[in-house]
């Protein structure tokens, strides 16, 4: 099987940009700080490599 280069954004960009607009729409400010920082940490995990 080929490695996937971009299959980690695409999973950060769906899972984590979903749930970060979902959290700015309801105004739930403490959930959108705390998927913001779970998507940037899971990016420079993925690019640290």
């Amino acid at each position: 099987m080929k490695d996937l280069k971009y299959a980690n954004i695409a999973v950060f960009v769906i899972f984590f940009g979903i749930a970060l607009i979902e959290a700015l729409k309801n105004q739930n400010w403490f959930e959108a700080l705390l998927f913001l920082a779970l998507g940037i940490l899971s990016l420079w995990a993925d690019f640290k490599k």
